[in-house]
């Protein structure tokens, strides 16, 4: 399979081979064994190139040479950046420079993409449509428009044959991933497989235009009853796969600073304000804009907040969400007990894991911070150790928890331009305090009762049925059950001590016996036969009864079981 996908596809492969050796990786190729797939003359090259790139940084070489690769290997850079769990902080730094800019599709293949997706003529649809576009990445780009009713928009149309190419990559990708598994444990023990595949399920997800749409629908449901924040209407009959329209939304975006100060917006009521809407994303929600970096944000009049590009979100479980607002609290509170606690629950520990040194490890690092205000704490950055830690010790932490813990740190550097004297966790102590204040209110705790006795009712009910299933195999010889008892073999050795002991003190018995009539047989005469009387049978019993009572003895010493 692998070989067949690999010179199915062997063009790109050697596009992927040729710039990852021009960027300094060929010993990478090597313990691939992809060098084969390489030109002779640039086999030769790669240490040239090596040599040349040798004054650029592991991570510089890295971001290069993803950024010449292309969409799929820009967006699997990105992701690789949120986890700081995986990778040094160097690489994380360069990795986070990633961008997908690149020049824009033409307008005529704009136009033959929404007028197939959307079945008529761009006219007929709406009423204006710009040529130019206000935004573009290498998945698709923006243009403005107004419908028929004159409603303004925005039209996201998805690049043309930009699928085929991310499904190559996205082959490759995995390809590379299990060679690297089969010839590395620190590849095995990182799982890099099963990285790859919450990247590709992300990634065909983004490719989705009406994924972005429900995703924007469901954030503006959200905060439907907050009038300070805005998220964009989608106008479902005029997107599709492939584009998506959505309201046309006026604002100052967070990287203009300048223009906020000229026109008078307060910058700490806006950094409060998107500080509680992203915790309540977190928290309450448990469905979070994972990407809120100041282009994705605008400020509208009365500093009100409005999130922009829905591609990538985060999404936390009931249960998850419990567990972060557990270690958000340990963390305001410094207890690294409770934060132990947490990660614990959270995550999945190897068997050679060793929870106390993991306790004292976390003591070690919380101490740094018992001195620090919480005003200077970023709770990014601490979570961010706490995971490193974490899987330094292995524990297997979720995929969700590493994206949440980079959109806390993309957060307060967001927060540490507009007022560096604001803090995201002492604004998430009474946040997080009141969930759980919201937790154990008796209604909730009744409907939570109600939930959980009516999932052990259902247990109940399925029981009987359960059994008879596993009476049926049991019968089958389907199951086996295996029935071991503890110290079995102590409790055999003492009883074969004890048989010993017995069988001894029986032979000893009979012997004695048998010496005491052969005395008495040889002390009452030889009145019988004079032929009986010749033979030894004194001599013969006695000697016959000490070789078994010898032989008996040897083999008890040889046992040891006396």
């Amino acid at each position: 399979m692998l070989f067949r996908r690999r010179y199915k596809h062997l063009k790109r492969y050697r596009q992927v081979a040729n710039i990852l050796a021009r960027h300094g990786f060929g010993y990478l190729l090597d313990r691939l064994n992809l060098t084969d797939i390489l030109p002779y003359h640039q086999r030769l090259k790669q240490d040239s190139d090596e040599h040349k790139d040798a004054e650029k940084t592991r991570g510089e070489r890295l971001r290069l040479a993803l950024t010449e690769l292309g969409t799929t290997f820009i967006k699997f850079g990105q992701i690789l950046s949120t986890r700081s769990d995986l990778l040094p902080r160097d690489i994380i730094i360069e990795l986070e420079k990633l961008q997908d800019r690149i020049p824009p599709v033409s307008f005529e293949k704009v136009r033959e993409q929404v007028e197939g997706d959307l079945g008529a003529p761009i006219e007929e649809i709406f009423k204006c449509f710009h040529e130019e576009p206000i935004a573009g990445a290498s998945i698709g780009q923006v243009h403005r428009a107004c419908l028929k009713d004159g409603k303004e928009c925005v039209v996201k149309v998805r690049r043309p044959g930009v699928e085929a190419v991310v499904q190559v990559d996205l082959e490759i990708l995995f390809d590379l991933a299990r060679l690297a598994e089969s010839r590395s444990a620190l590849s095995r023990h990182y799982h890099l497989v099963e990285i790859v595949e919450e990247f590709a399920w992300g990634l065909k997800r983004e490719l989705d235009y009406l994924v972005e749409g429900r995703n924007a629908e469901r954030l503006g449901n959200n905060f439907a009853q907050d009038d300070d924040i805005k998220v964009p209407k989608v106008y479902w009959d005029y997107s599709s796969s492939q584009v998506l329209t959505l309201e046309y939304v006026e604002g100052i975006k967070l990287s203009n600073l300048q223009e906020l100060d000229n026109k008078g917006y307060d910058k700490r009521i806006i950094a409060e304000k998107l500080s509680k809407a992203v915790l309540k994303q977190v928290l309450l929600d448990g469905f979070f804009h994972a990407d809120p970096h100041p282009g994705n944000i605008f400020v509208q009049k009365g500093n009100k907040i409005c999130f922009m590009d829905f591609g990538l979100m985060g999404y936390i479980s009931e249960e998850r969400k419990k567990q972060v607002i557990k270690l958000v609290l340990a963390l305001v509170r410094k207890d690294s007990s409770k934060i132990v606690k947490a990660i614990l629950e959270m995550g999945v520990a190897s068997k050679s894991t060793d929870i106390d040194k993991l306790k004292r490890d976390m003591d070690m690092l919380i101490s740094l911070y018992y001195t620090v205000p919480l005003s200077k704490i970023n709770i990014g950055e601490v979570i961010g150790e706490v995971l490193e830690l974490a899987f330094a010790h292995r524990v297997k932490i979720p995929a969700e928890m590493t994206l949440m813990a980079k959109t806390f740190i993309v957060l307060e550097g967001v927060l540490k331009d507009l007022e560096p004297a604001i803090s995201i966790i002492e604004i998430a102590e009474p946040f997080a305090a009141k969930l759980v204040a919201y937790k154990y209110d008796p209604k909730n705790l009744a409907r939570e009762f109600s939930h959980s006795f009516q999932e052990y009712f259902e247990l109940a009910a399925a029981m009987p049925k359960k059994a008879d299933r596993l009476l049926d195999k049991t019968l089958e010889g389907d199951v086996a059950f295996k029935l071991q008892i503890q110290n079995l073999n102590v409790i055999f050795s003492y009883l074969d001590k004890i048989a010993n002991k017995l069988s001894f003190s029986i032979v000893l018995l009979s012997f004695s016996l048998v010496m005491a009539g052969l005395i008495i047989a040889s002390a009452v005469g030889r009145g019988g036969s004079d032929f009986f009387w010749q033979i030894p049978v004194l001599e013969i019993a006695f000697i016959s009864s000490f070789i078994l009572f010898t032989w008996l003895i040897a083999s008890i010493i040889r046992s040891g079981r006396f």
